[in-house]
C-alpha cells in the first residue's frame, strides 16, 4: 500500500507541486539553482526512505560485511566498468576530446557532492528499504528484480529517460547489478560506491554527461560522444548506449547465483 501510494503520488501532486515550487523560488547563480534543484529532489528521499524503514523495521543504513573491501571493490568496478563503456565508443571512433573554457568555473567537490546525495537517496530507497522489505515477503531473486523495475521506472519518470528500448534495458541492467551488488555484500555499501563511482566517472571524470557540453559545476575533462546512437551519440549519451549493456551485462553475470555455485562447483571437482 505504501508502495502504491507514494506511486499514486508521484504521478498527480509531484507536477504540480514542482510547477508552483517554479514560480516562488528565483536564482541568479546556475550553481545554486543546480544545487537547490537536486536538494528538493533527493533530500526528501532519503527522508521517506528512513522512514519507510522504521515504519517496516528494515535496517535501511545496513554496511554489510566487510564493508572496507566492498567499498574499495564497488569503488573500482564502477570505475572501471565506465571507463570501459568510453573505451567502447573510442574504439568505434564515437569519442572526440572538447577544450573545456579557460574561464569555466570549477567546482568539483560541489559537483561530487551532489552525486553522493542521489546515489545515497536512490540507494537508500532502492536498495535500503524496497530490496530489504520485498526480500522478506518473497525472497532474494524477485526482491532483486522488482527493485530494479521500480529504479528503472523512478529514472524514467524523473530522470527525463526516453523510452528507448536499449536506454531502458540498461536502467534494467543497472538496478539488478546494484540489488545483486547489495544482495552479495549484504549491505548497500557496495551498490553505493559502484554507482558513485560509475557517476561521478561519467560527469566529473569524463564530462560526458550532459551529453554534448559539460555540467555547470565543471569536470577534469570534456569528452563529447558523437555518430551513431547505438554507440552513444545522442542527447542520452552512454546510458542509451550498446556499449553500455555490454558491459553491465559481464558486471552481472559474476553476481548471478546460478553462476556461483557452478564455479563453486568447479573449484571443489578441481581439488
Amino acid at each position: 500500500m505504501i508502495v502504491f501510494g507514494i506511486g499514486a503520488a508521484l504521478f498527480t501532486v509531484a507536477e504540480p507541486v514542482r510547477d508552483a515550487i517554479g514560480e516562488r523560488i528565483t536564482v541568479d547563480s546556475m550553481i545554486a539553482a543546480n544545487v537547490l534543484f537536486y536538494l528538493i529532489l533527493f533530500a526528501p528521499l532519503i527522508l521517506l526512505s528512513l522512514l519507510l524503514g522504521l515504519l517496516g523495521r528494515h535496517q535501511v543504513l545496513r554496511a554489510g560485511e566487510s564493508p572496507l573491501g566492498w567499498l574499495a571493490l564497488g569503488l573500482a568496478i564502477g570505475a572501471g566498468g565506465l571507463t570501459t563503456c568510453v573505451i567502447y565508443a573510442w574504439l568505434n571512433a564515437s569519442l572526440h576530446q572538447v577544450p573545456i573554457e579557460p574561464t569555466a568555473e570549477h567546482h568539483l567537490i560541489l559537483s561530487a557532492a551532489i552525486v553522493l546525495l542521489g546515489v545515497a537517496a536512490e540507494e537508500f530507497l532502492f536498495r535500503g528499504w524496497l530490496l530489504g522489505a520485498v526480500q522478506d515477503m518473497l525472497g532474494s531473486s524477485l526482491a532483486v528484480l522488482l527493485s530494479a523495475i521500480a529504479f528503472s521506472g523512478f529514472h524514467w519518470w524523473a530522470g527525463g529517460a526516453t523510452a528507448d528500448v536499449v536506454s531502458l534495458a540498461n536502467l534494467m541492467l543497472g538496478g539488478l547489478w546494484f540489488g545483486l551488488l547489495a544482495e552479495r555484500s549484504g549491505g548497500i555499501v557496495a551498490p553505493m560506491a559502484a554507482h558513485f563511482a560509475w557517476n561521478a566517472s561519467e560527469s566529473i571524470g569524463f564530462g560526458l554527461d550532459p551529453n554534448p557540453g559539460v555540467d555547470e559545476l565543471g569536470a577534469l575533462t570534456n569528452f563529447d560522444l558523437t555518430g551513431l546512437r547505438m554507440w552513444g551519440g545522442s542527447d542520452e549519451g552512454l546510458n542509451a548506449s550498446i556499449a553500455m549493456t555490454l558491459v553491465l551485462a559481464a558486471l552481472i553475470i559474476p553476481l548471478l547465483p546460478a553462476f556461483s555455485r557452478r564455479m563453486a562447483s568447479v573449484e571443489s571437482s578441481s581439488r
